[in-house]
């Protein structure tokens, strides 16, 4: 199976599964640490979607520079979505208090602020939804 990426593709482009171009690098970041007991680097993460034949523009593996540019945003995620299991809106506040407990910062160190969680929650929210619903869809 070749699920060719482009690179160039809109990050927000959505295949008919509902899933966006980094919805699966995300999904691919949690089958790595489900395999390898770690989060990954940019560099494996590549590696990691190539043999799962996920690959950028020409079949080439994914620039490890364009995965590290989601691994912080995939981090603060699984925060947001332990919290969104407990309940249906997540609290920023939180979310920011355990980053900052698990030592998650933002470049140069900074602190990530309940600011930083709210500019990505329609996002959270979105692929709270699609994630949720391909796993619905590959279990039955």
């Amino acid at each position: 199976m070749n699920a060719d990426v482009d690179e160039q593709q809109e990050p927000e482009a959505r295949s008919d599964s509902g899933l966006t171009v980094v919805d699966r690098y995300y999904l691919a970041w949690r089958d790595y640490q489900d395999v390898h007991g770690e989060q990954p680097s940019g560099k494996e993460l590549s590696a990691h979607l190539a043999d799962k034949g996920i690959t950028g523009r020409g079949g080439s593996p994914v620039n490890p520079s364009t995965l590290r540019r989601y691994l912080l945003q995939f981090r603060i995620y699984e925060i947001w979505a332990d919290d969104r299991l407990e309940s249906t809106v997540p609290s920023p506040r939180t979310v920011a208090q355990i980053c900052a407990r698990r030592g998650i910062t933002a470049q140069y160190n900074r602190a990530i602020t309940t600011e930083d969680v709210l500019n990505h929650t329609d996002d959270f929210e979105r692929r709270w939804h699609a994630t949720r619903h391909q796993a619905e869809t590959q279990s039955s």
